[in-house]
C-alpha cells in the first residue's frame, strides 16, 4: 500500500493555532509520531502496510466548540482528518491512510447525565469515568470495552463491538447504544443527531462517517462482582462450562474460555494453571456464588479465587489475551472468528474440529456471550503460533473456519467491510455521504479493499509490548477508543 502524501498548505496549521492555541496543536515530529500508534501490530501484514503512515500536525482541542472548530477547519481546507481517542484499536483504525490531520478528542471529556437505564457523555469521556459515574446511582454500563480504563465513549463505539457485559447483554449492537450526536465534516458543520436502531450505522465504522459529539449509553442496575477462574482438564468441559453458565440464571459479567496453553501465558497465573490447563475467567455476581460452584462441579471443573496482587481480570480476556500470547511468543499472530450461536452441539463440534485440524497451532479463546435475541453467542480470539508461512497460513485458517461454519472477523484487514463486523453498509454508506460529503474523513477506511488485494509481507519486526493502560496519553492512538 503507498500511504498517500498530498502537500498541504500551511494555513490550515495556522488557523488552528488561532482557534485552539498554540499548545493544542502539535507539529514536532517526534511528538506526531505518538499520536500514529496502535495495536494493529497484532497483525503483522498491518504493521507493514501502516508503517509509513504520517500526518501534518494533530489537533487537541478540550471543547465541543473547539471541536467544532477544528473539523471546519479541516473542511474548509480539504484536509483529511482521522479521529483519535485513547489508543486501543486493534485494526489500524485511527491510523490516517492520507497526510493531514490527527484530531486527538480526549480532551472533549465529561459526563453530562446520569438518569434511570441512560447515561450521556461527551466523546473524550473514558468509560471508567462513565462507569464510576453510573455505579453511584445504583447503575452500570451494560457493556463496555476490556479497556475500559483508557478507552474512549466515542472510540468504543466506532471502534469496538463489544466487551465486559457481553456475556449478560450483548454486544453494542443489542440496544446497548442508545443515541449518538456528531457533526458534518463540512464548511460549517450541522449536528445530526441518531436514535435507536438509527445508530447502527456507525457502529464499529472506524470514525468514517461523522465526528461524533455525544454518546448515550444503556445502563442496568448495579452488581457487586467477584472474580475467579476455572480449571479443567479437558477443553470440551471448559466449553461446555461457558455456554452453560452464560445460559444459566447465573449473573457474570465476562465468560472467557481460554485453550492451553494460553492460561500458562497469563504470567500471573502461570503458576496455578500451568501450560495443561484449560481456564475459563469469571467475573460473576457474589450472590451467584453457590450456583457458580454448583455449575463448575457439574462440568468437573476447579474454582479458584482471583489471585491477590495479580492484574485485575479484565486484563486478560478479549484483545489482551493477545498481548499476553505475543508476549510469550513474538512471531505469533491472531484471528476473530464467530461460532455457531444458539446451538450448543454445533459449537462443541466446531471446536472439535478445529483442536483436531490445528493442535498447537489455532489456539482457541471464546467469549462466551448473550446473542442479540438474547441466546448465547461465542466469539473467537485465537492466538495464531508457530505460522510458517504467515499470509498463506491465514488462507488456510480462514478456508477451513469457512468450510466448518465459523465466521472469520478478519482482524488483518483496515477496511469497515473486510473486518466482517458490520453486514449491510447501504445505510452507512448513505449516512457518510450526507455527514461527510468531501469524503476527507478517516478516507480509505470505507468502501474499500485491502486484505483481498494484499500480497505476502514478512513477519514483524521489533514490538511494543506495553498495554493499552500504558499506551495512553500521548503515547497510543486509537480510533475515537
Amino acid at each position: 500500500m503507498t500511504l498517500s502524501t498530498r502537500p498541504r498548505s500551511a494555513s490550515f496549521v495556522d488557523a488552528l493555532v488561532d482557534a485552539l492555541g498554540e499548545s493544542r496543536v502539535v507539529e514536532d515530529r517526534a511528538k506526531i509520531g505518538r499520536y500514529l500508534r496502535d495495536f494493529s501490530w497484532y497483525s503483522p501484514i498491518l504493521e507493514s502496510a501502516l508503517a509509513d503512515t504520517t500526518v501534518t500536525a494533530v489537533a487537541k482541542p478540550d471543547s465541543l466548540e473547539a471541536l467544532r472548530e477544528t473539523v471546519a477547519i479541516a473542511a474548509r481546507n480539504r484536509v483529511p482528518l482521522t479521529m483519535r481517542g485513547a489508543g486501543t484499536g486493534n485494526y489500524g483504525q485511527s491510523l490516517p491512510l492520507e497526510d493531514g490531520l490527527v484530531v486527538d478528542v480526549k480532551g472533549v471529556a465529561g459526563v453530562l447525565d446520569v438518569s434511570e437505564g441512560r447515561i450521556a457523555v461527551l466523546p473524550g469521556t473514558t468509560l471508567k469515568a462513565a462507569e464510576e459515574a453510573a455505579r453511584q446511582t445504583g447503575q452500570e454500563l451494560a457493556v463496555m470495552p476490556s479497556t475500559y480504563r483508557v478507552a474512549t465513549a466515542s472510540g468504543f463505539i466506532c471502534g469496538g463491538s463489544g466487551g465486559i457485559g457481553a456475556s449478560a447483554h450483548g454486544d453494542l449492537w443489542s440496544g446497548n447504544v442508545l443515541a449518538v450526536e456528531l457533526l458534518t465534516v463540512t464548511d460549517a458543520p450541522e449536528p445530526v443527531r441518531l436514535e435507536g436502531d438509527q445508530v447502527n450505522a456507525v457502529l464499529h465504522t472506524y470514525g468514517t462517517i461523522g465526528v461524533i459529539t455525544r454518546v448515550e449509553l444503556r445502563l442496568v442496575p448495579r452488581h457487586e462482582y467477584t472474580a475467579s477462574f476455572v480449571t479443567f482438564g479437558d477443553f470440551a468441559d471448559a466449553c461446555a462450562f461457558g455456554w452453560d453458565l452464560v445460559d444459566s440464571a447465573v449473573h457474570t459479567r465476562l465468560a472467557s474460555v481460554q485453550q492451553a496453553p494460553i492460561g500458562g501465558m497469563f504470567t500471573p497465573l502461570a503458576e496455578l494453571v500451568g501450560d495443561t490447563g484449560h481456564v475459563v475467567l469469571v467475573w460473576s455476581d457474589v450472590e451467584d456464588d453457590a450456583a457458580l460452584d454448583e455449575l463448575v462441579a457439574r462440568h468437573r471443573g476447579t474454582r479458584a479465587s482471583w489471585p491477590d496482587g495479580a492484574p485485575h481480570i479484565t486484563q486478560f480476556p478479549y484483545s489482551h489475551t493477545i498481548l499476553w500470547s505475543r508476549r510469550a511468543d513474538p512471531s505469533s499472530s491472531w484471528l476473530q472468528c464467530e461460532y455457531a450461536a444458539d446451538d450448543r452441539g454445533r459449537f462443541l463440534d466446531q471446536v472439535a474440529a478445529l483442536t483436531e485440524r490445528f493442535p498447537g497451532v489455532f489456539l482457541q479463546h471464546v467469549e462466551i456471550n448473550k446473542s442479540r435475541d438474547g441466546g448465547v453467542r461465542c466469539m473467537g480470539i485465537p492466538p495464531l503460533m508457530g505460522l510458517p508461512d504467515h499470509a498463506g497460513a491465514l488462507d488456510e485458517l480462514i478456508a477451513f473456519c469457512t468450510g466448518i461454519g465459523v465466521v472469520v472477523l478478519n482482524p488483518h484487514s483496515y477496511v469497515v467491510e473486510e473486518g466482517g463486523f458490520v453486514g449491510d453498509v447501504a445505510e452507512t454508506l448513505a449516512l457518510k455521504e450526507r455527514c461527510d460529503p468531501l469524503g476527507i474523513l478517516n478516507p480509505g477506511k470505507l468502501g474499500a479493499s485491502f486484505f483481498a488485494a494484499r500480497r505476502s509481507v514478512s513477519d514483524a519486526g521489533d514490538l511494543d509490548l506495553r498495554s493499552p493502560e500504558q499506551l495512553d496519553d500521548p503515547d497510543g492512538a486509537g480510533a475515537q477508543r
